[in-house]
């Protein structure tokens, strides 16, 4: 149930969990499958590869796990699936073929890269720095472009945005034009934007901060042949420059640590496409990493990450300053080695915005920065749920300390069920922080141990709304 992505999903996985609506269950040591009769005629075919456990379904959902992966889990776990004496079905074994083809292209692609000879220097120098100076001119080229059209907006006034339909056709063609110059990274950030236009009172503010933060793109596109090799991989990220992972898993910086799930969050993308961010704090190094999933249609996630558990394993993080993106070294799921009761210290919360401050001034580029905070209350505030954080700078002693008020994002229903589990008792609160705005994804406290230092996870953000 701790795969679940959310409340409802586990809700509707536990309806299920009467063998009478599977036609036909089976397992092995490698998979488990089975059939669930749905609304339609034809019953949905749901597979598990217990390795990950990575999860397919025919289902529509596009939750991974879908109800139908989580609820023969269940009936596997309460012994309702025969174990062996069946052949694997040819839906199930061609999905796990796949895998494991895919797993083994994966490590020879980057097996490949780490034992090919080195080219000759020159040459490869040439033919990579013509290659980039060409898509460079592109977006060069683009950015241009972008940087007229948002004075003209500017000089126009942003107010004039609210219920023009002409307005909305000008953000959509811009945000082909951003494809079309290979920054599609800028493309995604136009669709989301125009999402802020006339969503609230105080949104021409929040339009002009994601205009400020796409010119400050635009300089430093033109500045490009005088920034350094880290800022310059912060840019080309940015903009939605993709770096081959073989390349990240053989040259990128490697870190092995036990690595600590302290937040998940689940986006759907146009095209069915899923994406899951997944915050690591690393126990022994004090890193944090950023670890992305996708998972196109059906398909599940490779690897199975759950909020609270700690892995043991390396992770190689992309080029630029203060990175945080890293790849899991290794092929899958199979690499991960979840440890039991591995502490977290309460001193990851120490001195927030410090280290926050800390990590924009090395990038100014990354729009989504981790944040923890430590001994702060969750609080309804005229219809608006936030943080009484305490203030850094104070030197007052606890019970008089000097409080403030910071907004969070969080549905009412999640936000209700953590004040029920914690009473409203001061916690360690960890999301990520966007524009002004902190996402809460886990709340800690101290473990009912002997070091009271030590924290555990006491709630993860399940809510549609995070």
């Amino acid at each position: 149930m701790a795969m679940s992505p959310d409340a409802a999903s586990s809700k509707a996985a536990k309806g299920l969990q009467s063998i009478s609506k599977w036609p036909s269950v089976g397992s092995d040591e490698v998979a488990v499958w089975g059939e669930c009769q749905g609304s339609g005629s034809k019953p949905y075919q749901t597979q598990v590869d217990l390795s990950g456990p990575a999860f397919k379904c025919s289902c529509p959902s596009r939750k991974f796990p879908c109800k139908h992966g989580l609820a023969l889990m269940l009936l596997r776990a309460a012994g309702q699936v025969p174990e062996g004496g069946a052949a694997q079905p040819e839906w199930v074994s061609n999905w796990l073929g796949g895998r494991q083809d895919k797993a083994e292209k994966k490590e020879a692609k980057a097996a490949a890269i780490a034992a090919a000879p080195p080219p000759d220097p020159e040459v490869a120098a040439r033919q990579q720095a013509k290659r980039e100076d060409k898509r460079w001119d592109k977006m060069a080229a683009g950015m241009q472009e972008l940087s007229l059209w948002m004075q003209d907006m500017v000089s126009s006034g942003l107010a004039n945005l609210a219920g023009d339909a002409q307005a909305r056709v000008q953000w959509s063609n811009m945000a082909a034009r951003m494809v079309d110059a290979q920054v599609p990274a800028m493309s995604a950030r136009i669709k989301e934007a125009w999402q802020l236009v006339d969503s609230h009172p105080g949104w021409p503010r929040d339009v002009l901060v994601q205009l400020a933060h796409w010119q400050l793109l635009v300089d430093a596109v033109q500045r490009r042949e005088s920034l350094t090799a880290e800022v310059k991989a912060d840019v080309m990220a940015a903009l939605g420059w993709p770096v081959d992972k073989a390349e990240v898993l053989a040259q990128g910086q490697a870190v092995a640590d036990e690595w600590l799930v302290v937040g998940l969050r689940l986006m759907e993308r146009e095209g069915r496409l899923m994406e899951r961010r997944v915050w690591l704090q690393g126990l022994q190094t004090g890193r944090m990493a950023l670890v992305l999933d996708y998972a196109q249609g059906g398909r599940g996630f490779e690897t199975a990450w759950l909020a609270g558990r700690s892995y043991r394993c390396g992770l190689h993080f992309y080029p630029g300053q203060a990175a945080q993106r890293a790849l899991l070294a290794g092929s899958n799921a199979a690499d991960l080695v979840e440890q039991d009761g591995l502490p977290l210290s309460a001193a990851v919360a120490a001195q927030p915005l410090m280290r926050l401050a800390q990590r924009v001034a090395a990038n100014p580029l990354q729009p989504v920065q981790p944040l923890w905070c430590a001994n702060s209350r969750l609080l309804p505030v005229d219809g608006q749920w936030q943080l009484a954080w305490p203030r850094e700078s104070s030197t007052q002693e606890e019970g008089n300390q000097a409080w403030a008020p910071v907004p969070v994002a969080i549905a009412d229903d999640e936000a209700w069920r953590l004040l029920a589990l914690t009473g409203g008792e001061p916690l360690q609160f960890f999301g990520e922080w966007e524009e002004g705005r902190w996402r809460l994804l886990s709340a800690w406290q101290a473990a009912p141990a002997a070091n009271a230092a030590d924290l555990q996870c006491v709630w993860q953000n399940q809510g549609e709304a995070a």
